[in-house]
């Protein structure tokens, strides 16, 4: 019980510290007219939070003290004052002590509509002075809040390290970019609705809204698609053919999908089969560990024919494998080749058939191989039954 509240006491320090921090940066901004004619600042909170949750749940899960900067006396010192006089200073000279943090957070936390600045107000007077009570509880302790993990920070590598970290990096600026940028939010959620709705010809009217940086996007989108967001490649694919021609509608389709794959492969081999299990989930992993074991570079091929299996799945499984990356490599290229071209035909001589002649196509493929994977069984199955019937004939 006195760890659980150790622990929490750790968590809502390190919340607060960094909610100072991102404030502080927020409010900085602000003070520039022309990044905030341009950029939401307020979503520097929102980062800064995301950030001390995964800084928390690193030290928490896999020990990682050197990230706790709550747990440092200097780091956490010189964080929490330099934050507080940048707020103290920018509020009470613009006369905003009781407005401006509270607008701030309030639109960084997305509750707008469910209190009003005076509640947020009242809410960051009991907040901010609480954790700033626990952080130096927290400080004062000599006999710190040892975490038992299976999983120790210490036992990665620098390079399973980097790309952890890196990964986050990647993704914390992401959403930085996306919440505080309205034209960009705008566009993203435009492409998300066309290739969500599988919406061809919508899809290519966004790209040629590009103009001459409508391949670029379409290479991008693919990738994108291919390590993060699930939704259907194959939108993209026929866009492409509709837009490009079916040549090179295919190539850029190919070489952007190539990309990801080999981003995927590679972002397994960094973060490492812990951090793939939670993107997976540890019993597809397992399931796909015997996949390849027993089909070797085969499966890979296999698992690129068919439509239906998830994309970056099998790029992801594949980096945590004994699978090489010219064995992936080649069998992504070659396996993932004919359904590019057919897409992008059918791009290309778009008619009212093509979504029917797409999941026929699907289909077909996703039996043919299906029964590839399953006829040793069968065969199996056909020789034990053929072996009891001959017993019996014996002993009648």
């Amino acid at each position: 019980m006195k760890n659980i509240f150790r622990g929490l006491g750790s968590l809502v320090s390190s919340i607060v510290l960094f909610l100072l921090i991102g404030l502080a940066l927020a409010l900085l901004m602000i003070q520039n007219s022309f990044i905030d004619m341009r950029f939401d600042s307020e979503y520097f909170v929102t980062v800064a939070l995301l950030t001390g949750l995964w800084f928390y749940f690193l030290k928490t899960f896999m020990n990682a003290k050197k990230l706790a900067i709550w747990e440092s006396s200097l780091a956490s010192t010189i964080s929490a004052i330099a934050s507080l006089g940048v707020i103290a200073f920018i509020t009470i000279s613009q006369g905003s002590l009781a407005i401006l943090p509270a607008y701030v957070v309030r639109k960084a936390l997305f509750m707008e509509h469910l209190t009003t600045l005076g509640g947020m107000n009242n809410l960051l007077m009991i907040i901010i002075p609480l954790g700033i009570a626990l952080l130096v509880l927290n400080l004062m302790k000599n006999d710190r809040f040892e975490d038992e993990t299976t999983s120790g920070w210490n036992q990665l590598s620098k390079l399973k390290k980097f790309g952890m970290m890196s990964l986050f990096g990647i993704i914390a600026f992401f959403i930085l970019i996306y919440l505080g940028q309205g034209e960009i939010q705008s566009t993203i959620n435009k492409s998300m609705v066309y290739l969500k709705d599988a919406d061809v010809e919508g899809f290519r009217d966004y790209l040629l809204s590009f103009g001459p940086l409508a391949a670029v996007i379409s290479g991008l989108m693919m990738v994108f698609q291919s390590i993060i967001a699930p939704l259907p490649a194959f939108v993209i694919t026929f866009a492409n053919g509709l837009l490009f021609g079916w040549g090179l509608g295919a190539i850029l389709s190919w070489s952007s999908a190539m990309a990801g794959a080999i981003l995927c492969f590679y972002l397994a081999k960094f973060l490492g089969r812990p951090v793939v299990e939670k993107i997976v989930t540890k019993k597809a992993l397992t399931w796909w560990d015997q996949f390849f074991a027993k089909y070797g570079k085969h499966a890979v091929f296999i698992a690129r024919l068919v439509p239906i299996v998830s994309f970056d799945l099998v790029s992801y499984a594949a980096g945590v494998t004994s699978i090489s990356f010219w064995q992936f490599f080649w069998a992504t290229g070659l396996g993932q080749l004919p359904a590019t071209i057919l897409y992008s035909y059918l791009g290309e001589n778009a008619t009212s058939t093509v979504q029917i002649l797409f999941f026929l196509f699907t289909i077909v493929i996703a039996l043919a191989v299906i029964g590839m994977i399953l006829r040793p069984k069968f065969q199996g199955w056909s020789k034990v039954k053929q072996g009891v019937k001959v017993d019996g004939n014996k002993v009648g």
